[in-house]
């Protein structure tokens, strides 16, 4: 991942983010602890531990002081995003809270979609939110699809039998390759073979390519485990499209924002017990990655013995407490 911040630079991103959430009656447990991690783990700073407000908690850094500190574009675009990821975290969502991202962003000089979304949700609801993140996200369908279904000439709303065929073939590999935990993964959570069900949401590729992701990243599809893979994937690859996944993930199981059909939108995903440590792990063990793997050619690896895959691309195992919670 792109190192924005370093060095001294970290204090000010830290207690600027901590100024960011400050509104009504002070950050939530959820967003400091969230904050922590941040902190601990992205930054290898243990010592700016927020997770419980004291006196001597760091001052918070007002927008225009962070700005000062924070002056390339792209490092200031990355931190108004994370300033948005704990915006996502406060529930119920709070309009002095929109309004201070809102006032840090101009500060920054930062506008984007991720913020059109945020003011749409206090404005008008999750489900209008929804609608301009779906859009938001269209742009990005292409790089997002498993490379060889790319390009098919096949809407996501009509069938597509060879597509089903290449994936069932998959459950004659042999146990414990790529292909064969993809194949035993998607049956034992009762998914549907892409191309056999019309989609209206995501293209069937982007289906196969999300679950491989999960198979290669030890990751459960549970609401924890959704945003756990979307923080690995930004973590290997700090690039536009992985930052748009992590974004959908917390939009969904986090912020209550769902665009799929037959999906009861969820909040406050991470105040369950062990999700917070699962999404610090998920930091951690995304930046130890030797390169991306979430776009990559996955059919290509499928006969691969996924302990073959993992070693390729240096994916460290999961702790035993986030595998036991």
């Amino acid at each position: 991942m792109t190192e924005f911040f370093v060095g001294d630079t970290v204090d000010a991103v830290v207690r600027g983010l901590l100024g960011g959430i400050d509104v009504d009656d002070g950050p939530t447990a959820e967003q400091l602890a969230i904050l922590s991690v941040m902190a601990k783990v992205v930054w290898k700073r243990p010592d700016l531990d927020l997770a419980v407000l004291s006196p001597n908690s760091l001052t918070p850094l007002s927008p225009e002081e962070v700005a000062a500190v924070v002056t390339d574009p792209a490092a200031r675009k990355r931190y108004i995003g994370l300033l948005v990821i704990l915006e996502m975290c406060r529930h119920p969502v709070s309009a002095d809270q929109v309004a201070r991202v809102e006032e840090c962003a101009a500060a920054m000089d930062t506008t984007g979609d991720s913020l059109t979304v945020i003011r749409t949700w206090i404005d008008k609801g999750a489900a209008q939110a929804s609608e301009d993140m779906m859009r938001y996200f269209r742009e990005w369908d292409e790089i997002r699809d498993e490379p060889r279904f790319r390009d098919r000439g096949v809407a996501p709303t009509d069938l597509d039998p060879d597509l089903v065929e290449q994936l069932k073939a998959l459950g004659d590999l042999p146990e414990g390759t790529l292909g064969r935990m993809y194949f035993d993964f998607d049956r034992s959570h009762n998914f549907p073979i892409p191309g056999s069900v019309p989609e209206s949401v995501f293209s069937n590729g982007t289906y196969v390519q999300h679950d491989m992701n999960h198979v290669i990243a030890d990751y459960p599809p549970t609401g924890e485990g959704e945003i756990a893979l979307g923080a690995f994937e930004f973590m290997m690859n700090d690039s536009e499209a992985t930052w748009i996944r992590f974004l959908s993930s917390l939009a969904i199981h986090e912020a209550g924002m769902s665009r799929l059909d037959g999906f009861d939108p969820k909040q406050s995903t991470l105040s369950r017990p062990g999700a917070i440590e699962m999404l610090g792990e998920a930091l951690e063990r995304g930046a130890e990655c030797s390169s991306d793997f979430s776009m990559a050619d996955h059919m290509a690896m499928a006969d691969w013995p996924i302990e073959k895959v993992r070693e390729f691309y240096n994916v460290v195992p999961l702790s035993s407490a986030t595998r036991g919670s």
